[in-house]
Formats: structure tokens, C-alpha cells, sequence
């Protein structure tokens, strides 16, 4: 009698066991193998000086769209790829050359572009969670015009500057498919700067977003 009680004991926690994980794989799988999304921010303003024209550029703040795309590496972890565009307007300075379009200083419009990969942990089933970001990539300051006019302004060549940063916010899960979510992002800018106009630190630009995902 005693020898039944023990092995139907064992027979029923073995089966929970095997209850149990078997929930916890069918949760794990749930979550989409990808995810796309797009944010809108207000992104604070930055100012730098630039080598290659001596100019210096105080950029106003503005507002910032981003698309991303990422792919889940494990439950709440994902990893991806992100496009963010901002036309940001600055106050211009001239630098060593003389610019006829823009004599001494002038206010302008240039256009701020940033290709990042980036980490994301955090999330993951349905309700509020965490977020914490860690990214890295590049950022292009280009297409400079004069305000009135639109007349170009230097320099006309592009370059990508080392970006890098880290961040954080909430998140709230609408299904295992879909979320909802606000944060905040600081990015250091690593533009070269113009010789005798060093700055004490990187430019930093910290953006407040907020935005969706739908997963795949």
C-alpha cells in the first residue's frame, strides 16, 4: 500500500514537471523571431566646431523619426539595426573661408542622420515592463542651407562621426506580438573638431521618444 502511495507521488510530480516546462517552451517560442517599429522624439540640440571648414554649428533642438528592425536572440533580449532622421535648425558660424551666403553668422537648416545597431533587453509578453538600450554607429551632419534662401552652405561633403550611447524607459505589451513604449537615449557625437576650438567633452545629444513594435 505504501509502495503505491510513493510511486503514484511520483508519478503525478513528474508530471507537473513535465507540465511546467512544457508551458514555459511554448512561452519562450511565442515571442515573434523579429520585430520592425517606428518612434517619433524631440531630440535636444548640440553645439560643435568642424575641421575641415573651421565653422561652428549650434544645433537647435527638433524632432527625430526612427525605423528599426531587430531580431529576438532570446526571450525579453533583441538585437537589430535602426535609420533616425531630423532636420535640425543652427545657428552658423563661418569659419576660415569666406562664405558670401552666409557672412559671419546666419541661421540655417541641416539635415542630422543616424545608422545605429543596437541592443535591447527587456520586455516580452503582455503588460508593463523595463527597457535598457546600448547602441552604436554613425551619425552624418550634411546638407547645410542658409535659412532664407536655402543657399549651400560648407561644408557640402559628408562625414560619419562615431556615435555611441545608452538608455532606457517603459514598455507595455498589447500581446505577444505588439508593444507600446516611451524612453530616453543619450548619444556622444565624436565629430572632429576645429583646431583651437577643443571642447572639455563629446557633443551629446538626448533624445525622448516614444514609439511601437510589431513582431514576426
Amino acid at each position: 500500500m505504501f509502495r503505491r502511495i510513493v510511486c503514484s507521488m511520483v508519478f503525478a510530480a513528474t508530471a507537473t514537471a513535465h507540465a511546467q516546462i512544457g508551458r514555459r517552451t511554448n512561452a519562450a517560442s511565442s515571442e515573434p523571431g523579429y520585430w520592425v517599429g517606428l518612434s517619433l522624439g524631440y531630440a535636444d540640440g548640440f553645439t560643435t566646431s568642424d575641421e575641415a571648414t573651421g565653422s561652428t554649428w549650434q544645433l537647435g533642438y527638433t524632432s527625430q523619426l526612427r525605423a528599426t528592425l531587430e531580431k529576438t536572440v532570446q526571450r525579453g533580449v533583441t538585437v537589430g539595426v535602426a535609420a533616425g532622421f531630423s532636420n535640425a535648425p543652427l545657428t552658423y558660424s563661418a569659419g576660415r573661408s569666406f562664405d558670401p551666403n552666409c557672412p559671419g553668422s546666419c541661421q540655417a537648416h541641416a539635415d542630422v542622420t543616424q545608422y545605429i545597431g543596437f541592443l535591447r533587453a527587456g520586455g516580452g509578453g503582455t503588460g508593463f515592463h523595463y527597457l535598457f538600450n546600448l547602441e552604436g554607429g554613425a551619425t552624418t551632419i550634411s546638407n547645410f542651407r542658409e535659412e532664407i534662401t536655402s543657399a549651400k552652405l560648407q561644408p557640402t561633403a559628408q562625414s560619419y562621426d562615431l556615435t555611441f550611447g545608452f538608455g532606457g524607459g517603459f514598455g507595455y505589451g498589447l500581446s505577444q506580438s505588439g508593444e507600446i513604449y516611451i524612453g530616453e537615449l543619450t548619444d556622444f557625437i565624436l565629430h572632429s573638431q576645429a583646431a583651437g576650438q577643443t571642447s572639455q567633452s563629446a557633443p551629446r545629444q538626448t533624445t525622448f521618444r516614444a514609439g511601437f513594435r510589431i513582431g514576426f
